[in-house]
């Protein structure tokens, strides 16, 4: 308890103690009007009634848990509500975001970095991430993240596990494998993959992404069907940001233009 609470039942305590004094002398003796007693009473009850339901106004907005605006992606917020269509996600964080890497290695060694809804299995690696959010209660621990790639036969792919720290607010967990494409056997089908991601052993989102053939692929089935071949089938991507903060922090960017 409080110092001013204490002190607000402290003063009702007194107060309440000076109406009975002038109660019983209003039955005892003529000195005091009765009907000004009773006026007393009920305006104490009434003021002792209201304070305290004030004080308990105040202990129930303590006690709620505070509501802070979550920001989520698009694509968070639809692969979560999916794991959660699936009735039997239990895991307590949110996912604020979510999505693929896209890692090409340059002439030079380095590696470009881009995010991307849709990849082909012309590029060479795909690198899984998400942003967990957790609250003050949920943070201070060490959390299992597993991410599983299921290809479009529902056929897995690719599965790890990373152990993650977790603090207050938003966790960029970055898995520490990647999955290869441009090498990848003939029977990876390009279509519509799943992203799947569990926290703890618990399902947490689902995640929906397209897989385009490669060009040789293209190019076999173009010639299969009698049309003929072109020569420059790879879709041209633009030099990105080299960092994963500065891609995610275009990312946002980008979220909040479209929504605007």
């Amino acid at each position: 308890m409080n110092k001013s609470r204490r002190g607000t039942y402290i003063w009702l305590l007194f107060l309440g103690a000076a109406v009975g004094l002038i109660t019983i002398a209003s039955m005892t003796t003529a000195a005091v009007n009765p009907a000004l007693a009773l006026f007393l009473v009920i305006g104490y009850l009434f003021l002792t009634f209201a304070t305290l339901a004030q004080i308990r106004l105040q202990t129930l907005r303590l006690n709620m848990p505070r509501l802070n605006t979550i920001r989520m992606t698009p694509a968070a917020r639809k692969a979560t509500q999916r794991a959660r269509n699936r009735g039997d996600m239990m895991t307590d964080n949110t996912l604020t975001d979510l999505g693929l890497i896209v890692n090409e290695r340059r002439s030079d060694g380095q590696w470009k970095r881009r995010m991307a809804q849709v990849v082909s299995m012309d590029d060479e690696a795909i690198q899984p991430y998400a942003v967990v959010h957790a609250t003050s209660e949920e943070s201070d621990r060490v959390a299992l993240v597993q991410f599983d790639l299921y290809d479009h036969s529902g056929r897995v792919r690719f599965s790890r596990t990373c152990e993650q720290w977790i603090r207050d607010g938003d966790n960029l967990v970055v898995c520490d494998r990647q999955l290869p494409l441009h090498n990848e056997d003939a029977s990876a089908r390009s279509g519509t993959w799943d992203l799947r991601i569990t926290i703890d052993g618990a399902l947490a989102a689902i995640h929906s992404f397209t897989v385009t053939p490669s060009t040789a692929e293209r190019r076999r089935q173009f010639s299969s069907d009698g049309e003929a071949e072109v020569p420059h089938m790879a879709i041209p991507v633009e030099d990105g940001p080299l960092s994963l903060e500065d891609l995610l922090r275009e990312q946002r960017r980008s979220s909040n233009n479209s929504r605007n």
